[in-house]
């Protein structure tokens, strides 16, 4: 072997480097894919989140509220505005921050609440029936519930409010309550400015549709729900053109069931119907004058007028007379005069003058005592009168002292519901009060 000549085991040299497998980059249209794609997961799953028509409830723990049979519970039975809360199935049903509560009214405890995520929040609450409400939902979901058994059935409404929106507005416009038929099969009407929907309140199907007539809309068009008791829808109907020509014409139309109007109400003269008794009806104008004072009682099966009860107050102020079980309430709210009629004949029950200086905000009935709010002197307090009209005592609201505007809505058990009808002095609504033997229960 030559000099030269190693073996390779005899070679030396430096030690070698381990190999190194190199590292795997992601392409850039990788990466830029996979953002994509989370972008398009998060902003669906916000856009879920944001227009999610799932609804959550909570509660339904122990016994349900005890149902209101034969103790009237009717809420307040207003002309104009309706207001929230409504009384159902021993419960008073209420919005609540973007949901909507059930309070039993025996106790005080919250039965239960429904919300939804997102953007969708409560616009009203409606009365169907003694044991049912309805939810207008902000994106036009109407929503029945079972107040004892929180139940649901959905129905997704049309926009019919074409006319709101000429008006330039853009809240919410929808009016809703319960119709019963002879058959027994309960009807839940949506009423918006173009047309009335009723639906099934079992299954969600719609049974009719009834349009309004040409360049006409409806207009505050149910009054404490539909009228359950006589098995009609009371509608007010305002149009822009009358026999041809433009005009301000009002008029109001009493729809049966079928959603047909009833025989000699499908063009009533005058302004809204409420429900007074088994067949009496309360208008609160006569003769289609807006501007004139007095209301009369008409007989709702034959359209003849039965009596007529003057309005004391000259004043432009809210309407204050309200009928419930068979008797009227009329309330001089700057005079200070309270009175009660029978609303089958015009009968003066009872007539009370509290003073000039007295202001008072419309009275109601409630299981046979007629309650009315005083304004003025302070403080704020609920009066009450007996059937005869005498004296039953009085409870002071000093959560109003400053701040809202007290509605009465109803009540129950002993219970008195009272509302703020103007909750935005306080920076938003606040939940009605419930007040029982004197004292307030929340």
């Amino acid at each position: 072997m030559d000099e030269d000549e190693q073996s390779p085991s005899a070679v030396a040299g430096p030690a070698s480097a381990p190999v190194r497998t190199p590292r795997r980059r992601w392409p850039a249209r990788t990466i830029a894919a996979l953002g994509g794609v989370l972008a398009v997961v998060l902003l669906a799953g916000a856009g879920l989140w944001w227009f999610s028509p799932w609804e959550r409830m909570t509660g339904l723990h122990g016994a349900p509220p005890k149902a209101v049979d034969d103790v009237p519970s009717e809420g307040a039975r207003y002309f104009g505005d309706v207001v929230d809360p409504v009384l159902a199935a021993g419960a008073v049903v209420e919005k609540h921050g973007r949901g909507v509560r059930a309070v039993d009214l025996a106790g005080g405890r919250t039965w239960w609440n429904l919300s939804r995520p997102g953007r969708a929040g409560v616009a009203s609450v409606w009365k169907v029936d003694g044991r049912r409400v309805a939810v207008v939902w902000s994106d036009r979901r109407l929503t029945v519930v079972d107040v004892p058994s929180g139940h649901r059935t959905h129905v997704e409404l049309p926009n019919r409010s074409a006319a709101a929106h000429l008006m330039g507005s853009e809240k919410v416009h929808v009016e809703a309550g319960g119709l019963t038929g002879p058959d027994g099969r309960l009807l839940v009407a949506a009423v918006q400015d173009r047309e009335v929907d009723a639906y099934d309140a079992a299954s969600g199907r719609r049974a009719w549709t009834r349009q309004a007539p040409r360049n006409c809309f409806y207009r505050d068009a149910v009054q404490d729900g539909i009228e359950v008791q006589t098995g009609l829808l009371s509608l007010d109907v305002d149009c822009l053109e009358y026999g041809g020509q433009a005009a301000d014409y009002t008029y109001s139309t009493l729809l049966a069931p079928s959603g047909q109007p009833l025989q000699g109400f499908e063009h009533f003269p005058g302004g809204s119907l409420l429900p007074a008794g088994d067949h009496e009806l309360l208008q609160d104008k006569q003769d289609g004058d807006v501007s004139s004072h007095g209301y009369r009682l008409i007989d709702s099966r034959s359209g003849r007028p039965l009596w007529r009860v003057d309005q004391w107050s000259s004043s432009d102020g809210p309407d204050a007379v309200t009928a419930a079980a068979g008797l009227v309430v009329v309330t001089d709210q700057e005079g200070g005069k309270v009175a009660l009629y029978r609303a089958i004949d015009g009968r003066l029950l009872w007539r009370r003058e509290l003073g000039d200086s007295v202001v008072l905000q419309a009275g109601m009935v409630i299981a046979g005592q007629v309650r009315v709010i005083e304004k003025e002197p302070r403080p704020i307090k609920v009066l009450t009168f007996s059937a005869t009209g005498g004296d039953a005592g009085q409870q002071e609201l000093p959560m109003f002292e400053g701040a809202g505007f007290p509605t009465l809505a109803g009540g129950a058990y002993g219970t008195l519901v009272v509302a703020d009808s103007d909750p935005e002095p306080n920076g938003g609504e606040r939940p009605s009060v419930l007040l029982t033997g004197g004292h307030r229960s929340r």
